[in-house]
């Protein structure tokens, strides 16, 4: 989990005052309107890191697996939430 502690943006503008939109702190992601507990880790995809979470979106909690894709490219990375199937693509701050 260390090598992905930062924060992020949906851009890869470099995070310009304002951009950060993602931060991924020990145990926690937190985005617009998301905050997500992360619990055990759980089995996943090669190249893919999965653990539980406790997601409260727009004052609705979702439990469920967090993903994080690390191999679409070096310079960001992929994350789904909860319940749900789609992919974020988030690119680390410079």
């Amino acid at each position: 989990m260390e090598h992905l502690l930062g924060k992020y943006a949906t851009t890869d503008d470099g995070c310009h005052e304002g951009t950060a939109e993602f931060e991924i702190r020990r145990g926690i992601v937190e985005g617009p309107n998301l905050l997500c507990i992360l619990g055990a880790p759980k089995e996943a995809g090669p190249g893919q890191e999965a653990y539980e979470a406790k997601c409260t979106q727009k004052s609705q909690v979702h439990l469920g697996t967090i993903t994080f894709d690390l191999s679409p490219k070096p310079d960001s990375l992929k994350i789904t939430l909860p319940e749900t199937a789609d992919w974020i693509t988030l690119y680390p701050c410079k």
